[in-house]
């Protein structure tokens, strides 16, 4: 830390903000030393500078003092870096919020306003939810395009560099990341984040070295050392010896890698990140298990598990579904308030109308009564808005239960695995060895059809690409997965559909499958979709035993299907008989 107390940068912002109030006190002044004072200290929070405490206070007391609102959104994005920082995401992503809509109102330069919605875009981004990141970077990016700091233009540019290169994101387009990673090069010359400047190199020595070009990598890669020690930013350092790590994993070099593990676990303990040390302690036990080094695999693993208990990820999704429902209840008020007093307006008209222009009082009423249309139209629209709102909650609380499925019960029944793994069942005698590998498989399987409810809560396809797409996708992995064949037949439906059918008829034809894969014994099933007029039809068939019709009106699943029918307003049919399959017609409004 004392190393971090000789900060030159550090030294010329205190150096700047002591000359400032030396200076008669003015509005001008004094928003120059708020803006100081509030770079640093945000810089002090990222490096863990110990006088990060007394340089938040004098933000609070200055803004405070001097009263001005772009100086408390300053004030509560400071707030939200301190638990950002510390791993505390819900209460990062809440002063986030808070600081933004302060940021907003306040007006003027909108510098500082884009930064907010990129460190709230982050927060999203490390709690796996890069979507919601990107809607925030949407916001910052037109704000920063004709900055004279290019800091907030290198950020956004940064993550699209490591949206298409990294794996996790599903683009791996390595052409298009080092687009973006130059473009951040480019505007470098303008941007002052002491980050920036140790990690682009990183970031296109990454890329180069998977194009082929290894001494260019080599290169940027040492000047991304160099620049990261001599700037204090270990958590860049972090990064390299991370990606240090993997080029010698893939070579099978499982010691240097190791030793490689170890130094970047250090560093990122150094910058006190809890989501980097995670991160760390995760890639540590990923070697670990490929070198067969299973018990340090399993504490590695218990470390990482621990620091991930401490992120409070699945409290972050809750408090974003909460955030996002209070924002469109708020959106709604204006609305309602909009329409309110848009008819009080109205009414003063009438009165008016009525005391000066009596004569004409019956060429008012139809106009008042085509009004009174317009309206009833307009309250409909409305209407339409608050269910499309109301199933965009939905759709957030059933991504935050597959969130927790996956993330939480899954990773715990992985832990539960390795630990048995960890075994050595050599002595055991042979019924106890049946018994532990039976517990094992059971194990996975439980992994497995975790996984998938987890999946099929929401898939992701069925919300970015359709339901088209999704039913493509599902039948595929039917087809791989199971002795009976699926065939989808898609007829004249070419636009997609509203969100609301689209999820309703996925759920009919994944309780439909579920029932023949349970107790058909079909050898084929056909799932048919197609639109005619204003109708969506959906059939699907099997060629299974079948079964009485009497024997299945009280079927949970099928009451489950007529209660989604009602929903969409629609209508079914079901046709079968012992030993003639079975065949569910669905006929719902467009």
């Amino acid at each position: 830390m004392s190393v971090v107390a000789q900060n030159p940068i550090f030294d010329t912002l205190i150096r700047d903000i002591t000359l400032r109030k030396q200076q008669p006190a003015s509005l001008r002044r004094d928003t120059a030393i708020v803006l100081s004072l509030s770079l640093l200290t945000e810089r002090s929070i990222n490096v863990q500078d110990p006088r990060s405490q007394v340089f938040k206070d004098s933000l609070r007391r200055f803004t405070e003092r001097v009263g001005w609102p772009k100086g408390h959104g300053l004030y509560l994005r400071a707030l939200g870096k301190e638990q950002d920082r510390k791993g505390n995401y819900p209460a990062a992503l809440t002063y986030y919020e808070k600081a933004i809509k302060s940021l907003e109102n306040a007006g003027g330069d909108p510098y500082e306003l884009a930064y907010a919605y990129i460190l709230a875009g982050f927060v999203m981004n490390n709690n796996n939810r890069p979507e919601e990141c990107i809607k925030y970077l949407n916001k910052a990016l037109p704000l920063s395009l004709n900055a004279q700091n290019t800091n907030n233009l290198c950020w956004v540019y940064d993550f699209l560099g490591d949206y298409y290169y990294y794996d996790r994101f599903g683009k791996r387009d390595y052409q298009k990341a080092l687009y973006y990673y130059q473009l951040v090069e480019k505007n470098l010359l303008r941007a002052t984040s002491p980050n920036l400047k140790a990690d682009n190199p990183h970031c296109l020595a990454n890329v180069y070295y998977k194009l082929g070009d290894k001494k260019r990598a080599e290169q940027y890669r040492a000047r991304a050392l160099k620049t990261a020690l001599a700037l204090n930013q270990r958590v860049v350092v972090f990064a390299i010896y991370s990606d240090l790590a993997q080029i010698v994993e893939e070579k099978r070099d499982f010691e240097d890698a190791i030793r490689y593990r170890k130094t970047s676990l250090d560093f990122a303990q150094q910058a006190g990140w809890k989501e980097f040390e995670s991160r760390a302690y995760d890639e540590l036990y990923a070697s670990y298990k490929q070198k067969g080094d299973f018990k340090n695999a399993l504490q590695a693993y218990e470390q990482h598990h621990a620091l991930e208990d401490t992120l409070k990820r699945s409290e972050l999704q809750q408090k974003y579904s909460e955030l996002q429902a209070q924002n469109e209840a708020e959106k709604q008020q204006l609305k309602i308030k909009a329409l309110e007093n848009e008819n009080l307006t109205r009414t003063r008209n009438f009165l008016a109308g009525f005391l000066l222009f009596g004569a004409v009082l019956t060429g008012f009423i139809v106009w008042y009564n085509r009004r009174l249309k317009i309206k009833n139209e307009e309250l409909s629209t409305k209407n339409r808005e608050i269910e499309e709102a109301l199933h965009r909650g939905q759709t957030i609380e059933r991504k935050r239960v597959a969130s927790e499925l996956h993330d939480n019960l899954n990773t715990k029944l992985a832990a539960l695995r390795w630990r048995l793994e960890a075994l050595d069942t050599s002595k055991y005698p042979e019924a106890d060895q049946r018994i532990h590998a039976s517990i094992i498989q059971s194990l996975e399987d439980a992994y497995a059809d975790v996984r998938l409810i987890s999946h099929n809560l929401l898939p992701a396809e069925l919300e970015t690409e359709g339901l088209v797409v999704a039913l493509q996708k599902l039948t595929n992995k039917l087809n791989a997965n199971n002795r009976t064949q699926f065939h989808l037949l898609i007829k004249d439906l070419t636009d997609r559909l509203p969100s609301t059918i689209e999820y309703q008829l996925y759920s009919i034809i994944l309780e439909l499958v579920n029932n023949i894969l349970k107790h058909a014994r079909a050898t084929h099933v056909w799932v048919s979709l197609s639109q005619y007029a204003q109708q969506i039809a959906l059939t699907v068939s099997d060629d299974g035993v079948g079964f009485e019709l009497n024997n299945t009106s009280d079927g949970v699943g099928f009451r489950n299907i007529a209660a989604r029918v009602e929903t969409l307003n629609g209508q079914w049919q079901l046709e079968t008989k012992p030993n003639a399959g079975t065949k569910v017609t669905v006929e719902v409004p467009n």
